[in-house]
């Protein structure tokens, strides 16, 4: 939600809602439409970016280079909601199903596109049906969800609403255009792989030494896995790790490697030191990833000895609404690691995590807490926003 609100996102909102109310002429009107086509694009654009895991929006001048990515889009959309009212004149019933059906798979052909840049690809019925089936059950919630917040607010329908009005009406309209096309990349993120969407290099190229080194571990340690040599495949990756502590792909099958041998603590070392760095460099996206793997393999995990990992760990979950996962992060903290200097601050996100989850009574015992022993975290911006909350709820309920 928040992710349209940063520059230079920011910046192209505001434009659509000046665009709105400078409508008065044959001059503003290209202008508004050129406005409009750009923002069409960038929510593309930002489709793309953030299925890669790239949560720093683009810039807008990236759209006004991106023509041939306009026309594929019309060219789809035409193909979508034309070609229903062809069947018109034989029977209005299919046309009103051919559009029905338009609607609910229109998400996934807006994904397809974006992310391939193919209009073939995104009128293929077959990859419309792989990616519905793969993504389950949530695909309905993103179809639901996208078209609630695409919905143009009812100000725009009024030509005689005040010029504010037409404002923010017209920015919100954008805003909601740009949040839906996030939220549809955070779903292309996490499923890119399966569907056979990830972003890899062209086969046949040359490769920097770095890079051909980690081809080369990971394609000698496949090789040694698929053998069921595990062990000579974990010494192949240890080898690669050395000269590149930090590569992804390297850590990652170090990780999978350690679990299928079985050496739990190892496993455990190398699952916090990949988060945290990740954490660290940025990628709270793969960081959360690579968390929900592994609580895939071990659900009652928890980062014992480092609470200040639990604590950002939870964080980037909560944003991601991964709501049970951070609270299994942060309960019984204070037991844990009673010293841990940050337990106010973690206990003023797990009040907020009862309160998503309707546990009011254990958030007010938890915001009681923080308020007796750490004053200036129940007084901060987000322990304050937590303690309003809970006071409406209780008042609600009252």
């Amino acid at each position: 939600m928040g992710y349209p609100l940063r520059p230079p996102a920011l910046w192209l909102l505001l434009l659509f809602g000046l665009a709105n109310v400078m409508l008065s002429n044959m001059m503003t009107f290209l202008f508004f439409l050129f406005v409009s086509t750009l923002l069409s694009v960038y929510a593309m654009l930002v489709i793309a970016d953030v299925a890669r895991d790239n949560w720093t929006p683009p810039s807008p001048m990236d759209g006004i280079s991106e023509g041939g990515l306009l026309f594929r889009q019309i060219g789809l959309l035409l193909v979508l909601f034309t070609g229903p009212f062809l069947f018109a004149s034989v029977s209005m019933v299919l046309a009103l199903g051919l559009l029905a059906l338009a609607t609910f798979i229109l998400p996934a052909a807006l994904m397809l596109l974006a992310l391939s840049g193919s209009l073939l690809m995104a009128l293929n019925p077959l990859r419309w049906l792989q990616l519905i089936l793969t993504v389950g059950a949530s695909y309905l919630l993103l179809w639901l969800a996208v078209m609630g917040v695409t919905a143009a607010p009812a100000l725009l329908e009024s030509g005689e609403a005040l010029p504010a009005l037409v404002f923010v009406g017209a920015t919100f309209s954008a805003y909601t255009t740009l949040v839906a096309a996030a939220m549809m990349g955070a779903m292309l993120n996490q499923k890119a792989r399966q569907l056979g969407l990830a972003i890899d290099e062209d086969r046949g190229r040359s490769l920097p030494e770095d890079e051909y080194e980690v081809a080369e571990v990971l394609g000698g340690a496949h090789i040694y896995a698929q053998e069921g040599r595990l062990q000579d495949a974990l010494a192949v990756v240890n080898r690669g790790l050395t000269t590149l502590p930090t590569h992804p792909e390297l850590n990652r099958r170090r990780l999978r490697l350690l679990k299928l041998l079985g050496k739990e603590s190892p496993w455990l070392e190398q699952l916090a030191r990949f988060v945290r760095h990740q954490l660290g460099s940025g990628n709270a996206g793969t960081a959360v990833q690579i968390w929900l793997e592994a609580v895939q393999q071990q659900p009652e995990l928890r980062f014992e000895d480092d609470p200040a990992l639990c604590l950002s760990l939870a964080k980037a979950l909560y944003e991601r609404g991964r709501i049970r996962e951070a609270q299994q992060l942060l309960v019984n903290l204070h037991q844990r690691a009673p010293q841990f200097k940050g337990l106010g601050e973690a206990y003023m996100l797990l009040a907020r995590l009862y309160l998503e989850l309707g546990s009011a009574d254990t958030a007010k015992r938890l915001v009681g807490f923080v308020k007796k022993h750490f004053p200036q975290d129940h007084d901060s911006q987000q322990g304050m926003v937590t303690a309003n909350l809970l006071e409406r709820l209780q008042s609600q309920s009252g």
